[in-house]
Formats: C-alpha cells, structure tokens, sequence
C-alpha cells in the first residue's frame, strides 16, 4: 500500500519540476563509453517515473542552486533558501502597513555601527532614502528607495529563517548574480517576518512586489520592486 504522506511528496515534486527552467544537459554518453571495458548486457532495471522526477530535482538542486529543502508533514514548502522560506501555499491576511517589529529609522552610517554584517549599498541606486533596523542587536538592515517601493533588506542568513514568502503555487525561477544561486519572484506575493524563535510575526504581513533573492557570504539580500528580472540583476550585480 502506498504511504500517503509519499503520494504527497510524489505530487509535490512533481508539480515543482514541471515549474523549473533547468538547461539541457550535454550529451556526453559517447565519450564516457569510449572509455568503459566491454561489460555483459543486463536487463534495463525498471524505475517507477514519480521516483525519476524526484531524483532529477535533487540534483538539480544539489549542481546548481545551494538549496535545502524543507519538506514538512503538510508538504506545502517550497524550499528554504539563504534564511527565507519560500512557501507553495496562500498566505496570510495582509493587514496595515506590515512594518517589522521595532523597525526604526537611522542614517546608514549608525546602521554599520549596529550590525554585524556588512550592509552593502547598490552603486546603480546610489545612496538609500532611508535606512530601516529591526531588532537589537540588530536582525534586519532596509534600504528604501523611491518612497519604499524600491526596497533591499540585508540579514545574516545563516542564523535560521527571516522571512516567510507565500508564493501560491507560482514558484520562482532560478537566477544568477555575479555568479551565486539566486532566485527570482516575478510576481507580487505575501511576506512575513519570522522572530528570533522562529515564530511567525503575522501582523507584518505584507503584499511585496516582484522580489530577487542571492546571498554573498554570510549576508542575505532581498531586492524587491516592480521591474523586470534583467533590471533587478543589473542592480544587484552593483552591490557592495
């Protein structure tokens, strides 16, 4: 009898490979049989198709982007990435403003005095319009432009999941910037913040716009406004 819980796992997998862009791979049989002895013929092991897919996907994940998955009883996770859960699932109500807790005001200068990481500031911006912390010591460092709908929020993404992204079942494409994994949301979508507990924060729930995910170091950065996937890389590429 088959595991329900492997039947839901089956269908998310697949579900999840029908929406990734993954390039074709060379074809290098030839060459890796030129070099091989001569073996008996053995019968073709028969592999079920859902386990294929699933193999496909992990490797996928494991060449290309640094992925780990977050397969839960519920299977409704996407995938973590760099310290944000990207969800398959609707999000939550989205009420008010969506300011993260504490979120305060500095100028740049004394948000590199309160943080740990580095805050990089993208050249093709310039200078931000307002710098946001959240959290002390502090957690997350915003970077807003044009009146907050331009905005990069910087974190350490490797002290666990910051940000909660509720993608519905549109998923995200994988990208690159200045040669690292990144993943590319092009569609608005819900956000949250998730606390230093791993508590989901639902009154910073929010509508963000189309979002570009990549990690340098240690540090997660999070671009998010309304344009196209080749304006966001140019950005991002500009970063230090």
């Amino acid at each position: 009898m088959t595991d329900p819980q492997d039947a839901r796992l089956a269908a998310a997998l697949r579900a999840l490979g029908e929406r990734l862009e993954v390039p074709p791979a060379p074809d290098v049989r030839e060459a890796v049989l030129a070099r091989l002895p001569a073996r008996p013929r053995r019968r073709p092991v028969v592999v079920p198709r859902w386990a294929g897919i699933a193999a496909a996907l992990l490797l996928v994940f494991a060449a290309a982007v640094t992925f780990s998955p977050a397969v839960r009883a519920t299977v409704t996770d996407l995938l973590r990435f760099a310290g944000i859960e990207l969800r398959s699932e609707p999000g939550p109500p989205v009420r008010g403003q969506g300011l993260l807790p504490g979120e305060r005001s500095v100028e740049l200068a004394e948000a590199r005095r309160l943080t740990a990481f580095p805050i990089g500031v993208p050249a093709a911006l310039g200078p931000p319009d307002d710098v946001r912390v959240t959290g002390a010591p502090t957690r997350v460092v915003s970077l807003l432009y044009q009146g907050g709908t331009v905005r990069i929020d910087e974190f350490d993404g490797q002290l666990g999941p910051v940000f909660e992204k509720f993608l519905g079942m549109s998923g995200g494409r994988r990208v690159s910037v200045a040669g690292a994994p990144a993943i590319w949301i092009d569609r608005p979508h819900e956000l949250m913040y998730v606390d230093r507990t791993g508590q989901w924060r639902t009154e910073t729930a929010r509508l963000s716009a189309q979002s570009l995910l990549w990690q340098r170091g240690a540090v997660t950065y999070r671009l998010e406004g309304a344009f196209a996937v080749e304006e966001a890389l140019r950005i991002a590429a500009t970063v230090s």
